[in-house]
């Protein structure tokens, strides 16, 4: 899994320097004057007494999730499969013949998260490899920009997304999540899609492998991917199987015991042509997904079939005699993306609850990691040390289920402000 807040964003809000930060030193430009200056390594084994940049994305996910649960969303749209079990009666006795609530209405249930984007399924659709160009916009003697332009039919800038190439992903890896380059800041002008970022970020991933890793010159262009992929990034609702649908509704088989009889009849119970009486077996049917509400996750899915001439889906009774048992949804969800990018206030707290997440600091040295230091902090203790003084912390914000630390305690008083909360009423 790859964190929804890209690394570069931890970088800037923890104040670290950019290059080294993505490995990047020598002795002119970038030194590394002290172990307070370090450079970080892509692993933890790769140097003492420091956390690598694979443990901060575990610590970002780890951020992430947790604020998922607290939250009721995702902090950015991502894709998810859920499986949600069928929506029934209070009373246990009581079961559904037709696919409507009391109301008339389409049956709903809701999804674990809110602010959904779209119902499908995520398509990459190859839009071309194109150069990158690398700039000192600044004119300080180091290139720090980057940009690329690519012919695009696309007209939305969120949905272009750009990746490492096949030849400088590690492992042939197919192309996804943990190959993506991001931040990146893209215009879509008379059919032309210009993309920018930071020089830092196209480090070719084989120079961080190994167990011997130098440091690696920002004046040498061959360290630096020469071109990357363009995708376009949208969400398919028209998947017609059971795996590629906006959803799938699932129903266990029945159990066929004494007088009484499966739906299919008992004739074929003791030599069944099909796995209909198997009590290991399911059965699928393809559904449609209307969206009740965004905010909150409450979604309408329905088995229906799509018109092979027309293109159009139509809504068809339930196969089994009965309502389904559990449902699987693929969606996109979370909360809306800012200029491409997670929005502002939601980094800043994945970045500072993540710090407090993680075990150890960026480097061995204290001036280096004050701002990490600062997140880390026990806000739970109540004695000190040296020349650092605790205070007392209230018992509302000792008693959160994130954890004491600056960064935890921060973390739960923005979610208390933002979280999805879902009202019962009753009548």
């Amino acid at each position: 899994m790859t964190p929804l807040t890209p690394l570069e964003d931890f970088r800037r809000i923890l104040q670290y320097s950019p290059w080294h930060f993505w490995g990047l030193a020598n002795s002119a430009d970038v030194p590394v004057d002290s172990a307070c200056n370090d450079i970080v390594y892509e692993y933890n084994w790769q140097a003492a007494n420091a956390v690598g940049r694979e443990a901060i994305k575990e610590a970002l996910e780890t951020a992430e999730a947790r604020l998922r649960e607290h939250l009721g969303f995702p902090i950015a749209p991502e894709y998810r499969e859920e499986t949600i079990m069928w929506p029934r009666y209070y009373d246990k006795t009581m079961v559904r013949r037709a696919d409507w609530d009391p109301t008339g209405k389409r049956i709903s249930l809701r999804v674990p998260d809110g602010y959904l984007q779209a119902v499908g399924v995520e398509t990459l659709a190859l839009v071309g490899n194109a150069t990158l160009t690398f700039a000192d916009d600044d004119g300080d003697g180091l290139k720090e920009n980057w940009s690329l332009s690519i012919a695009t039919t696309e007209d939305e800038p969120d949905k272009i997304a750009v990746y490492f190439i096949a030849a400088d992903r590690l492992d042939s890896d197919p192309v996804g999540a943990r190959w993506r380059v991001e931040p990146v800041k893209v215009a879509i002008s008379g059919g032309t899609a210009t993309v920018r970022g930071k020089r830092w970020q196209v480090v070719k991933p084989i120079n961080y492998e190994g167990v011997d890793v130098a440091e690696i010159d920002p004046t040498v262009d061959a360290n630096f991917a020469a071109t990357l992929a363009v995708y376009n990034r949208t969400t398919d609702p028209d998947g017609e199987g059971v795996d590629t649908a906006q959803a799938t509704l699932i129903w266990e088989t029945n159990p066929c015991h004494g007088w009484w009889c499966c739906c299919t009849g008992c004739a074929s119970s003791t030599t069944p042509a099909d796995s209909s009486q198997d009590p290991a077996a399911i059965a699928k049917a393809v559904a449609r997904v209307g969206i009740r509400s965004a905010r909150y996750g409450e979604l309408t899915p329905m088995q229906a079939v799509r018109n092979a001439t027309t293109g159009v889906w139509a809504e068809v009774p339930w196969d089994m005699c009965r309502e389904p048992d559990k449902v699987e949804v693929r969606y996109l969800a979370g909360y809306p993306l800012e200029s491409g990018d997670v929005a502002k206030k939601l980094q800043t707290i994945v970045a500072r609850l993540a710090a407090a997440e993680m075990p150890s600091r960026l480097t061995a040295c204290d001036a280096a990691n004050r701002e990490l230091y600062r997140w880390q902090f026990d806000l739970a203790r109540t004695s000190g040390a040296n020349d650092e003084a605790y205070g007392a912390i209230s018992a509302a914000d000792l008693d959160n289920p994130l954890g004491t630390r600056r960064g935890q305690v921060y973390a739960w008083k923005q979610i208390r402000t933002l979280r999805n909360v879902i009202g019962v009423t009753t009548g």
